[in-house]
């Protein structure tokens, strides 16, 4: 066996293979073996993570704690959720609490500060048409200086609650006071939109809330001819053309002998005041119309919801809203001021020594008519009055005592109280809202004009009753006899 083994060169050990061969293959076995678990095998458990492969070997505690990280790992991503979830729900519940105790007001503006010192802080001169010796002849300067029975100005901030719609409802008409006419204006430009049947919402508002014998609505505009044949026009001048006139705007004939004719004659030299608004022009206009036959100015875009009658004993414009902004307080859009007045003068008189207005700005509208009452006031002289916000414009305050939306459907609640459905014995939403409607002089839509009113919705419901109104008084005039040639006539005009 021995000389077997020797025959076979094996011997008592490895001592027949030279060393060289025994290194060399041991290297040859790592380098392979390095190759292999750089790729993992799935049959044979070659190259997986520690604790991953079938056949390894790990102590007792060692596979607990990698059972417990593996199952903290899911869990550990819902908590974050939950606990984000969580928070999320822990601020809106904040909030809503916070909501109910608090009020959130917020206004930003931004005025250059050149404007403010040139058109706020400064006071010029003023043109002097308050002097005896200036004031127009034609001007009632008695009832300038005439105690006044109505209180139109509070003097205070009516914006909580329904405190200005209350302070309305103090202005009575006098039974035993003579009633003066009326001369009610306003504007169209059918080169931007035409007349349709929106807009004969105006006339028929103002048909059904005025005594007809003492007022009459002049809608001035550049085209007479096209508005006196438009299709929702012609109806109304047919039948009540004794108390609704067309008449042409003439700025010339207007301006003659005030501050404003050297604007109008410098118009067709580059100057151009018809803009895409009708601002520009509308302003001018209203003021200019006024100066020369006095009465209340009215926007095409305000439906009347009562006799102004009572409010014609001062001069005054209206509040933007209420909220008092700093340099916008003031609106012409519903405004009274008698002819030849000498606030008219002054205002002419500020416009001719300012600079030229830019399309589609306030310049000639809410910046004069604040600058004028400041100059005013600085000048020792009584300045005219400005109505509370809701007089005219209901729309303009809070979200918790304005009207709503004229083109919405009714809102759930108004003054706190269900619009439509209540408790038998409480009031409605709905009954507070047209106790207010009595209450104001007037609606203001600010244009919209592309916008309808909801059919059934309060203005619709508005609109119906003065239908009805307007078809009582075409009922009792034919059984008067006062129609003649398909126009009613209901009485003689002062």
């Amino acid at each position: 066996m021995e000389n077997f083994r020797q025959s076979m060169g094996m011997g008592n050990g490895y001592g027949a293979y030279p060393h060289e061969t025994f290194t060399e293959t041991r290297a040859r076995r790592k380098s392979v073996g390095a190759v292999l678990l750089q790729e993992p095998d799935n049959e044979l458990g070659i190259g997986k993570e520690k604790g991953q492969s079938n056949d390894s070997f790990s102590l007792p505690f060692h596979s607990g704690r990698q059972k417990l990280r593996q199952m903290q790992r899911p869990f550990g991503r819902r908590s974050k959720i939950i606990v984000c979830l969580g928070l999320f729900l822990a601020l809106y519940y904040g909030f809503v609490v916070w909501r109910r105790t608090y009020e959130i007001q917020v206004e930003l503006s931004i005025f250059s500060k050149k404007w403010i010192a040139s058109e706020i802080d400064s006071n010029q001169p003023l043109r002097g048409c308050f002097k005896s010796q200036e004031i127009d002849s034609r001007y009632n300067m008695t009832k300038h200086l005439a105690p006044r029975r109505y209180m139109l100005s509070p003097g205070i901030s009516l914006k909580r609650g329904m405190a200005c719609y209350d302070f309305a409802s103090t202005i009575q008409p006098a039974s035993e006071q003579p009633m003066e006419h009326i001369y009610y204006h306003t504007y169209w430009r059918s080169d931007l939109i035409p007349f349709g049947e929106r807009q004969t919402a105006t006339f028929l508002a103002f048909l059904a809330t005025q005594p007809l014998s003492h007022s009459t609505l002049i809608l001035w505009t550049k085209g007479v001819d096209t508005l006196k044949n438009n299709p929702y026009v012609k109806p109304f001048l047919q039948k009540w053309g004794k108390y609704i006139q067309v008449r042409h705007v003439d700025l010339s004939l207007l301006a003659q002998g005030t501050a404003l004719s050297g604007i109008v004659r410098g118009l067709n030299t580059g100057n151009d005041i018809y803009d895409e608004k009708a601002w520009v022009d509308g302003d001018m206009v209203r003021l200019l119309v006024l100066w020369n036959y006095g009465g209340i100015w009215m926007d095409m875009d305000q439906l009347l919801t009562r006799d102004l009658h009572p409010l014609i004993e001062e001069e005054w414009v209206t509040q933007w809203d209420c909220y008092d902004k700093s340099y916008t307080a003031l609106n012409g859009a519903l405004m009274h001021f008698r002819s030849h007045s000498p606030y008219l003068c002054e205002a002419f008189h500020l416009m001719s020594t300012s600079p030229f207005p830019k399309p589609n700005s306030l310049t000639w509208g809410s910046h004069l008519y604040g600058k004028l009452h400041r100059h005013l006031i600085a000048n020792n002289i009584r300045p005219f009055a400005v109505l509370p916000w809701c007089f005219s414009d209901p729309r303009n305050c809070r979200t918790d005592n304005r009207f709503p939306d004229p083109f919405s459907s009714d809102p759930k609640t108004f003054a706190g109280l269900p619009f439509a459905d209540a408790k038998e014995g409480t009031r409605k939403g709905q009954d507070i809202l047209e106790e207010k409607v009595s209450h104001i002089w007037s609606i203001h839509l600010h244009n919209q004009w592309n916008r309808e009113f909801p059919q059934g919705g309060w203005i619709d419901r508005l609109l119906d009753g003065y239908r009805a109104q307007v078809g009582r008084v075409e009922r009792y005039a034919e059984l008067s006899g006062l129609i003649s040639d398909g126009r009613i006539v209901l009485g003689e005009q002062e």
